[in-house]
């Protein structure tokens, strides 16, 4: 099977699952799954997932990520966990839309952009995408994340999302969220807000 990157898959001899990420030499591909690790792995040893599905015998649970039910069409958030004594940040983006996102993020650097990280995300989902001391929260980069909504629903026409985030050591001392999705509570901020909301929330979540 011919595979391409954003491609969801499942490794055929262990219960691991994610999206292509990149293609190494000598048939190697990566993998990255939920918790935002690409796995090196042969092209010979996954199996396409259409639609994400999960097998039954994964823990019981036989549920589509095709979401049943009232459509959702708003909550994508950049959240950041971690404990500030404990030294490592981890940024996420999260999904409690259902659309299936495309995300492609970059940081700028000497007046030029690189990007540091692309996947696509189902449903529901999220996806770790960058990690960080939180000794240097004072160079953390920032962030222009553009995200493309799609659904096979009927749905609201969204134009494509774009958005730079920067968190400043301010932003660290408002209080955590909680988000259903994350295990921990989160330093968080809404990037499918309206446009007038957007300062307001900014100014609240990132101390601008």
């Amino acid at each position: 099977m011919n595979f391409k990157i954003g491609d969801f898959v499942r490794f055929v001899d262990e219960a691991i699952e994610g999206h292509i990420t990149s293609f190494l030499s000598d048939g190697i591909i990566g993998v990255t799954d939920d918790s935002g690790f690409e796995i090196p792995v042969s092209v010979t040893k996954v199996t396409a997932v259409h639609g994400d599905m999960k097998r039954a015998d994964d823990d019981g649970d036989t549920t589509a990520t095709t979401l049943v039910g009232e459509f959702v069409e708003k909550g994508i958030y950049v959240a950041v966990t971690g404990e500030q004594k404990e030294g490592l940040a981890r940024f996420w983006i999260v999904n409690e839309t259902s659309f299936q996102l495309l995300i492609s993020i970059g940081e700028t650097q000497a007046g030029k952009q690189k990007g540091i990280f692309s996947a696509m995300l189902s449903p529901q989902k999220t996806v770790e995408f960058h990690k960080a001391n939180f000794s240097a929260v004072g160079k953390w980069p920032t962030f222009t994340i553009r995200i493309i909504r799609h659904s096979d629903n009927l749905h609201s026409a969204h134009a494509v999302l774009e958005e730079d985030v920067r968190i400043k050591p301010v932003s660290l001392s408002e209080p955590k969220t909680r988000l259903d999705l994350l295990a921990e509570k989160a330093w968080v901020t809404q990037l499918d807000i309206e446009k007038k909301d957007i300062g307001l929330q900014r100014l609240k979540d990132f101390g601008k």
